[in-house]
């Protein structure tokens, strides 16, 4: 039996069993440890532009609220807007899947200026006092293509009447996709901070941590042209 099927089960009981929840939460980590959703990204990036914390906790955190509002909009409006009828499933994720590759792009080319803009004697401080504009850009599109199974839950609640339900059981699955890609930024900060960190290998490392921002911001490009064209065949 399929996580969706498990939940729409609870759906039917009476009451609001804690057991649900427990499962929606270990269900959204478990598709956040699956191929997708930025990780390698995320981590290119902290490592990069030598994220804190709360940097990771802030990726973390946008990817899951992104994704519980991508969930909770789609569901809403091919429930109640008859959105199915304008448009098939594969088709929306697609595009929203083509959205979010052109958003890693973006995110990598403004890496790779900001780096540039830098290394002209611009800019010195790494902005730690504002929200970082590559972590939005990367945290939207992290989350921006709502899981099915999230998306069968809340239509499935909102068709028995207990949306609210529903609704709370995709947010403790965006719950359980947070503190997994929350504890992937940590891992990547941990590493990026030993490298500044480097001992007798210091000119070594202070290379590494010269050429680690502009390898982040190609890799990122990269790999946003790759979702943006796989996301085009996919359409076509």
């Amino acid at each position: 039996m399929s996580f969706a099927d498990q939940l729409e089960g609870f759906l039917h009981s009476e009451g609001i069993p804690p057991v649900a929840f427990v499962l929606a939460f270990a269900a959204g980590a478990g598709h956040a440890v699956m191929p997708g959703h930025g990780k390698s990204l995320a981590a290119a990036y902290l490592v990069g532009e030598r994220g804190r914390v709360r940097d990771a906790a802030w990726l973390g955190g946008s990817v899951a609220v992104m994704h519980t509002l991508s969930v909770l909009v789609v569901a809403v409006a091919w429930t109640f807007l008859s959105l199915s009828n304008v448009v098939r499933m594969e088709q929306l994720t697609g595009f929203l899947q083509l959205i979010g590759g052109l958003l890693v792009v973006a995110t990598g080319v403004w890496l790779g200026w900001r780096r540039r803009y830098r290394g002209h004697g611009h800019g010195h401080g790494h902005g730690h006092g504002h929200s970082r504009p590559g972590l939005v850009l990367l945290g939207v599109s992290g989350g921006l293509t709502p899981s099915p199974s999230a998306f069968l839950v809340l239509v499935a609640g909102l068709f028995l009447g207990r949306g609210g339900f529903a609704l709370l059981l995709v947010i403790t699955f965006g719950v359980g996709m947070a503190v997994v890609l929350f504890g992937v930024g940590l891992l990547a900060v941990a590493g990026s901070n030993v490298v500044v960190r480097g001992g007798r290998w210091h000119h070594v490392l202070y290379v590494a941590t010269r050429v680690a921002p502009l390898l982040a911001a190609a890799g990122i490009t990269l790999a946003g042209v790759v979702m943006t064209a796989y996301a085009v065949a996919q359409l076509l």
